[in-house]
């Protein structure tokens, strides 16, 4: 069991913690996890915690706001997701990061996509706090993301040209973009306390501070977002400005020291249309110097060949494997959570021998993830991986595993996604925490 020197609190006083204290803890009270691998080789679960019913309105949405998200689709507003990243924090307590919030495909007449249903529109993405006893993952606070005044954030799309929203499947007329929104996803820690955090829309990069304040946002060359509440600045490579529809950054790192950032892909770029990249395995990953948060460099930019879809059992088509979480190792080396239906995979992935691509002539086009393309006639070279984890081995059924930790050399968290019940995950699963000792080291 995860344990606090902090008093205990019940879950009906947790849960009325909407907006939790901003300054994060620093002491350090890990309760200690083995640091060496199990003696026989093989995964073991040590905790398994889930999150029991929890109303939106303990983020901080009135009744009203509730009630109209049950109108427009959401049929159970209980489920909050706040699993799409995780960070261990130094006391053993944990902090999530939700996703844009509940949301679904909207059909047009002809029954075909063309946008997303926001049952709940002023949904911001929100930093859960929270730590496990036994088996039940009790919050600490929620706090939601705003801009340095306190402006609303939300999970709508930015700009035409991005998926269209709507407040329910019977609205013919889109709400409008907010330039401020973002899909957040994975989440990581910087010594001082503030954090990074990724979003799939832009796809964009973005410092917060402890207490939830949008400080920096770093998106791809084209994508300026003129008249955002926060300051945008837009030096990442252009070509992630065609990454796939919500399928942008997914993984973030950090160096132990804070003064390096590690950004991955959720899928390879390239139309699944297209003959030359429906199949393709190719993912980037951005390296960036974050020395100064507010300020920082892209200095490379790397490549990684996920698994075939040939090698989870479910199968299913190539582009349906993700990268959803990475976290650091030690040096050039990360975790990655690779997934896709019926299995979740861990990799050590290593870039020390890769070939940094960022100043290359090909970086600005989709050569890479081309499948014609020899990679290794180009003289490049991908990172190496090592398999250490299977989700099978530990008897974790659920694939939409999304927030990855490392808490020791041998022992990892992993947390899920459910959606908050809606779209394709109407399963009733709540939000999960896996604690597991892996069969070997990491470092």
């Amino acid at each position: 069991m995860l344990t606090s020197t902090r008093v205990a609190l019940g879950l009906t006083t947790a849960l009325s913690l909407v907006a939790c204290s901003p300054t994060l803890p620093t002491t350090q009270d890990m309760t200690p996890y083995p640091s060496a691998p199990t003696a026989d080789g093989r995964v073991k679960i040590l905790a398994q915690a889930s999150l029991p019913p929890t109303e939106l309105t303990a983020l901080g949405y009135s009744t009203e706001q509730v009630v109209r998200a049950r109108a427009n689709g959401l049929a159970n507003t209980a489920l909050p997701a706040i699993g799409s990243g995780l960070v261990a924090l130094p006391n053993g307590e944990f902090l999530g990061i939700t996703d844009r919030g509940p949301n679904e495909d909207h059909l047009n007449a002809e029954g075909k996509a063309d946008g997303k249903i926001f049952p709940l529109p002023e949904f911001a993405p929100t930093l859960t706090r929270f730590r496990v006893e036994g088996q039940t993952i009790v919050p600490v606070g929620f706090t939601r993301l705003t801009g340095p005044e306190g402006q609303g954030i939300t999970g709508l799309t930015n700009m035409k040209g991005e998926e269209l929203p709507f407040e329910n499947q019977a609205s013919t007329t889109p709400l409008p973009f907010n330039v401020n929104g973002m899909d957040t996803e994975g989440l990581a820690r910087f010594p001082d306390g503030r954090l990074i955090t990724v979003e799939e829309t832009s796809p964009s990069i973005a410092i917060l501070s402890e207490g939830g304040q949008v400080l920096m946002r770093y998106t791809p060359v084209s994508k300026a977002l003129t008249g955002a509440a926060y300051p945008v600045k837009n030096i990442l490579p252009d070509v992630y400005a065609q990454r796939r529809s919500n399928r942008g950054f997914e993984n973030v790192s950090l160096s132990g020291d804070g003064k390096t950032a590690w950004v991955t892909l959720q899928s390879p770029m390239g139309d699944t249309k297209a003959d030359a990249y429906k199949s393709s395995r190719i993912l980037r990953t951005l390296k960036l110097d974050v020395t100064d948060p507010l300020d920082a460099r892209v200095v490379g930019e790397y490549l990684t060949r996920g698994s075939a879809i040939g090698d989870y059992p479910a199968g299913g088509k190539q582009a349906d494997l993700k990268f959803s979480d990475t976290a650091w190792i030690t040096g050039e080396k990360l975790l990655t959570l690779e997934r896709a239906a019926g299995l979740v995979q861990l990799f050590v992935d290593d870039f020390s021998a890769a070939t940094n691509v960022l100043n290359l002539p090909d970086q600005g086009k989709l050569t890479y993830e081309d499948i014609a393309t020899d990679l290794a006639a180009l003289g490049i070279q991908t990172s190496t991986r090592k398999l250490v984890f299977k989700s099978a081995d530990a008897g974790i059924m659920d694939d939409k595993l999304e927030g990855l930790a490392i808490l020791t050399p041998s022992t990892i968290a992993l947390t899920n996604d459910n959606d908050f019940g809606i779209g394709d995950n109407k399963t009733g699963t709540p939000s999960k925490i896996w604690v597991v000792q892996l069969g070997q080291r990491l470092k």
